[in-house]
C-alpha cells in the first residue's frame, strides 16, 4: 500500500498541476479523504467535489496553487487549507455545510444556504481573498463572525433571516472592499484601514463597527445604512466620507479616550435616530447634530460627557426632538457639556430634562403658542463669565427659547430646575466655590448686572451623588444664569421720556430695531462712552419696541456735582426706559443707595434733560417715577429746555427732547453750521448714524431741517 503512495504521489508532472492523477479530479459521488496511510495529497490543479467532502483527521490536503470546488457539504478537519477553495451549492432552499477554518482563498457561488459550521469552536478565516458572488447567501454564526484578513469582495448576502452574523476585517495590511451585497454586519478592526473600490455598495442590515482603523469611504464607494441600523465606533477609528442611508440610522460612542465625532454622524438632521455614547473619554461634538429618537450618555457603572463645544469659536448644539422620552443620564454624574436644545416642547408644566438628571424646564404656555425651541447651555466647573462671577459657584447657566421661525425670544413662562456638584471632599470636581448651599440662590444676568430670581427655592438639595439641586418658578426671563448669594437690594427707577426725531402721530418710531441696525452692545460714542460698563452690556434681544439706546445720568446732590452714576439702558416707542433686556425696570448697583438724585438723560442726537429736582429712589420693589413728558417744570430749565411735539385732549401739550444736536457737544448750530452741514454732506446714507436725527435709519432732508429748525438751543443740563 506504502508502495502504491509513493506512485501515486511521484505522479506530478515537473511545470503543470497534478493531483492524483494529472490535471482535473471529477468526484460525482460523497468523497472521503481517508488517507491516512499516506498522509498527504497534493493537489496544483483542481479536484471537483460534486457531492459532500469529508476529509479525516489523519489526512491533510496540501493545496498550494489548487482549486478545490464543493457542490455539497463538507468537512475538513485540518486547520488550514491553502489554494482556492469554492463552495457552489446550487440548491433552492437547500443548504451547503461550509467548514469553519483558515482559507487561502474563499469562493462562495450558487443558490445553496452556505451554513459556516461553528461546531469546530472557532471561526472562519479568509487569510488573502473572499468572494461572495451573487445570489451566493452566507449563514454565520453569531458567536463566531467571519474573519477576512485580505480582500474582501461581496455581491451576495449574509443572514437574510435577520438574525446577527459579522464579517470582520483584519488584516495587518491595508484591505480592498468592494460588491454590491447585503451583510448583517460589517466591523473594522484593522490598524492600516480598508478602502472600498470598484463602485461598491455594501447594505447593512445591523452594524456597523467601527473598532479599529478608517473607512476610506466616498460618495461613489460607500456602506448603506439599511433602516434601524447602527453605527459603533471607537477612538481608534474613523470614517472617510458620509455613509449612505435608506432611512434612519443610530450610533453608538465606545472606548477609552475622548472621540471626536466625524463622517459617521450624518449631514442630515432628520437621520440620525440614536446616540448612545459610551465612551468613557466622553465624546466631542464637530458639528451641530440632532437626534430624533433617544439620548443616552454615561453608563450606570462610570460617567461620561457629551461636549458639544471646545471654545468660545468651536461651538455646537445638541437638538433633541422628542417631546415625550427625556435624554437619559444613564450614571449620576453623566452630562451634556454645552448647549441641549429641545424641538419637541410641551407646555403643561411637564419637567423636560436638558443636559442632566438636575437640569430641566417646565413651560406653562399654551399649545398654541409653544416655542420653536428651547436650549440650555451649561458649563461645569466654569464661573460665570460676567461681573462678579467669581463670587458665584462654578457652573454657569445660559437658557434661551426661539419662535416656530427662529427668531429669539425676549420672555417665556418657565419653570426652571438647576443643580451643581457641592462636593467639598472632592476638589477636582467640586463646583461649590466654598458657598453655603442652604443660602445660594438663582440669579439672572440681564445684560449689565445680577438681579435676585426671587422664586428661587431654599435651601437647596444635597443629592447621595453630590448634586445640590434647586428651582426657580414663575420665571419669564431669558439668557445667563448662576447660583450665589443673593446681591443686595437695589434702587430702581420708572422714567418716561419722548424723543422729538422719531416722534410721530402719537408715538415713537422704531424704524432702527426693526431695520435690525441698533447694536447689542452700545457704540464708543457719545453720550453712550460715559457709561464705565458699556463693553460688558450685551442687549440679548432688540426686539421692536425698541427705539434706540439712551443713557441714564445720577447726579447726587446738586445739578453739578461731579460724582455720577450712569446706566445705559433702553428706549420703547411708548417712552419708557427699560433694563437691557428690553422689558425690566432700571436698577442701579449696589453702591447707589436710596438717596436723591438729579436724574439726566442723554440721547446721541437730542439736547440732554434733567430733573427739576432731586429724585428719592425706592427699591426695586418700589422704583421712583419720573415722567418727563408734559410738565416743562418736572425739568430743569423749564419749558425752554424741551420742544413741543404733540397736543393731548387730557395731558395738554406733549413735549420732547429737542433733536438735532448731532456731534454731541451740547448745542444745535449756535455759532456754525457742524450739525446742518454733518446732515447735509451726509445725505442719503444708511445705518446706525447719527446724522439720522429722526431715527429712520436713513439720512434725509428730513434730518437737516429738524436741525436747522432747532439752531441755536443748547442744553440745560451742566457738564
Amino acid at each position: 500500500m506504502q508502495d502504491d503512495c509513493k506512485l501515486a504521489m511521484n505522479r506530478v508532472l515537473a511545470s503543470i498541476v497534478a493531483i492524483f492523477w494529472l490535471a482535473v479530479v471529477s468526484i460525482h459521488a460523497q468523497q472521503v479523504l481517508d488517507n491516512s496511510a499516506c498522509g498527504r495529497i497534493v493537489n496544483a490543479g483542481r479536484i471537483e467535489v460534486r457531492g459532500h467532502l469529508q476529509s479525516h483527521s489523519g489526512a491533510t490536503v496540501s493545496n498550494g496553487r489548487g482549486v478545490i470546488t464543493i457542490t455539497g457539504d463538507a468537512q475538513i478537519e485540518q486547520p488550514v487549507l491553502d489554494g482556492r477553495t469554492e463552495f457552489l451549492g446550487d440548491t433552492i432552499n437547500a443548504s451547503q455545510r461550509v467548514p469553519q477554518i483558515t482559507y487561502a482563498v474563499l469562493y462562495f457561488r450558487g443558490r445553496s444556504i452556505k451554513q459556516l459550521d461553528s461546531s469546530s469552536g472557532r471561526s472562519l478565516v479568509s487569510r488573502d481573498t473572499l468572494v461572495v458572488e451573487q445570489p451566493s447567501q452566507l449563514k454565520i454564526s453569531q458567536a463566531y463572525p467571519l474573519i477576512a484578513q485580505g480582500r474582501v469582495h461581496h455581491d451576495g448576502s449574509v443572514n437574510d433571516d435577520g438574525s446577527w452574523g459579522a464579517v470582520i476585517l483584519q488584516g495587518a495590511t491595508e484591505q480592498l472592499l468592494s460588491g454590491r451585497g447585503r451583510m448583517s454586519a460589517l466591523e473594522l478592526d484593522n490598524a492600516a484601514g480598508a478602502t472600498m473600490s470598484d463602485s461598491a455598495a455594501i447594505a447593512l442590515r445591523h452594524t456597523l463597527f467601527l473598532h479599529r482603523g478608517e473607512l476610506r469611504n466616498s460618495d461613489t464607494n460607500n456602506v448603506i445604512m439599511l433602516p434601524r441600523s447602527l453605527v459603533i465606533r471607537t477612538d481608534s477609528a474613523s470614517v472617510a466620507a458620509f455613509l449612505r442611508w435608506t432611512d434612519g440610522y443610530s450610533i453608538r460612542y465606545e472606548g477609552v479616550g475622548r472621540i471626536l465625532t466625524g463622517n459617521e454622524v450624518p449631514p442630515s438632521d432628520t437621520v440620525l435616530q440614536s446616540l448612545v455614547v459610551y465612551a468613557r473619554g466622553g465624546v466631542q461634538l464637530d458639528r451641530h447634530v440632532t437626534v430624533n429618537d433617544s439620548l443616552v450618555v454615561g453608563t450606570q457603572t462610570y460617567p461620561t460627557f457629551l461636549v458639544t463645544e471646545r471654545d468660545s469659536v468651536e461651538r455646537y448644539i445638541l437638538t433633541y426632538t422628542p417631546a415625550l422620552l427625556d435624554p437619559i443620564y444613564s450614571h449620576p454624574r453623566s452630562e451634556v457639556v454645552g448647549s441641549l436644545r429641545r424641538t419637541g416642547l410641551r407646555g403643561d408644566s411637564t419637567q423636560q430634562l436638558y443636559t442632566n438628571r438636575f437640569t430641566w424646564l417646565a413651560l406653562r404656555v399654551p399649545s398654541s403658542s409653544l416655542p420653536g425651541a428651547v436650549t440650555v447651555r451649561t458649563l461645569p466647573a466654569t464661573f460665570p463669565p460676567y461681573p462678579d462671577g467669581t463670587s458665584k459657584a462654578r457652573r454657569a447657566f445660559f437658557v434661551d427659547a426661539t419662535d416656530r421661525q427662529g427668531a429669539l425670544l425676549a420672555s417665556m413662562p418657565y419653570t426652571f430646575g438647576y443643580g451643581w456638584l457641592d462636593t467639598p471632599s472632592e476638589p477636582a470636581t467640586d463646583e461649590s466655590n466654598g458657598l453655603d448651599r442652604t443660602k445660594v440662590i438663582l440669579l439672572h444676568w440681564n445684560g449689565a448686572r445680577w438681579r435676585n430670581v426671587r422664586s428661587s427655592r431654599i435651601p437647596a438639595t444635597l443629592d447621595s451623588s453630590g448634586w445640590a439641586y434647586s428651582l426657580a418658578d414663575t420665571l419669564s426671563v431669558l439668557g445667563p444664569f448662576a447660583i450665589g448669594y443673593p446681591v443686595p437690594v437695589q434702587v430702581c427707577l420708572d422714567a418716561r421720556v419722548l424723543l422729538e426725531g422719531p416722534y410721530r402721530n402719537g408715538a415713537m418710531a422704531t424704524d432702527l430695531a426693526r431695520r435690525r441696525l441698533i447694536p447689542s452692545t452700545p457704540p464708543n460714542i457719545y453720550p453712550y462712552n460715559r457709561d464705565p460698563n458699556r463693553t460688558a452690556i450685551n442687549a440679548r434681544t432688540i426686539d421692536s419696541s425698541i427705539v434706540d439706546w439712551v443713557l441714564v445720568e445720577l447726579r447726587p446732590g446738586s445739578p453739578s456735582n461731579q460724582q455720577r452714576v450712569y446706566r445705559t439702558a433702553l428706549l420703547r416707542a411708548d417712552g419708557v426706559i427699560v433694563d437691557v433686556d428690553g422689558s425690566s425696570r432700571l436698577c442701579f448697583d449696589p453702591t447707589v443707595d436710596s438717596i436723591t438724585y438729579y436724574v439726566a438723560i442723554h440721547h446721541r442726537t437730542h439736547l440732554a434733560i434733567m430733573t427739576a429736582a432731586p429724585i428719592r429712589l425706592a427699591s426695586d420693589d418700589q422704583p421712583a417715577h419720573v415722567q418727563l413728558l408734559s410738565a416743562p417744570t418736572a425739568v430743569f430749565g423749564g419749558a425752554v429746555a424741551l420742544k413741543p411735539i404733540d397736543y393731548s385732549p387730557t395731558d395738554g401739550v406733549v413735549f420732547g427732547m429737542v433733536a438735532g444736536d448731532v456731534n454731541g457737544d451740547g448745542s444745535i448750530d449756535a455759532a456754525d453750521r457742524t450739525d446742518y452741514d454733518a446732515i447735509w454732506n451726509g445725505c442719503v446714507q444708511e445705518g446706525y448714524l447719527n446724522r439720522d436725527t429722526d431715527l429712520s435709519g436713513i439720512v434725509t432732508t428730513r434730518d437737516a431741517n429738524k436741525t436747522w429748525n432747532n439752531r441755536g438751543r443748547t442744553t440745560n443740563v451742566p457738564r
